[in-house]
């Protein structure tokens, strides 16, 4: 009598299969990443849009590298001092009110409240 082969359980095994719920889906979640950062980038790209011409140029200067002084952006867009830091509050508030933003900081677990 010949012994039985031995079947081992292979990959394409059903009863030995991963849960496919269970597994993470690596290349779903890199494509979802990418995904949300690129709606991030469109939303920030309209917001930004819509900024009066001021805010864009201080916010390049408050964060070059190193960032200008308050008096260089004071010169620089003919504003008192004293005003840059309130300027600068109303240049990244506003954004954060336009709809796309709004949508993804409510969206966001970590910003939502």
């Amino acid at each position: 009598m010949r012994p039985h082969p031995v079947r081992c359980a292979g990959p394409h095994d059903v009863a030995h299969a991963p849960d496919a719920e269970i597994v993470p889906d690596d290349h779903a979640k890199a494509a979802g990443q990418e995904l949300l950062i690129a709606e991030r980038q469109v939303a920030l790209r309209e917001a930004f849009a819509h900024l009066s011409p001021c805010c864009p140029q201080l916010i390049t200067l408050l964060t070059d590298n190193p960032p200008a002084s308050y008096a260089e952006i004071s010169a620089t867009l003919g504003t008192p001092a004293g005003s840059i830091g309130p300027t600068r509050r109303r240049c990244l508030d506003k954004p954060r009110r336009y709809p796309a933003i709004a949508a993804l900081i409510s969206a966001d677990p970590q910003t939502a409240g």
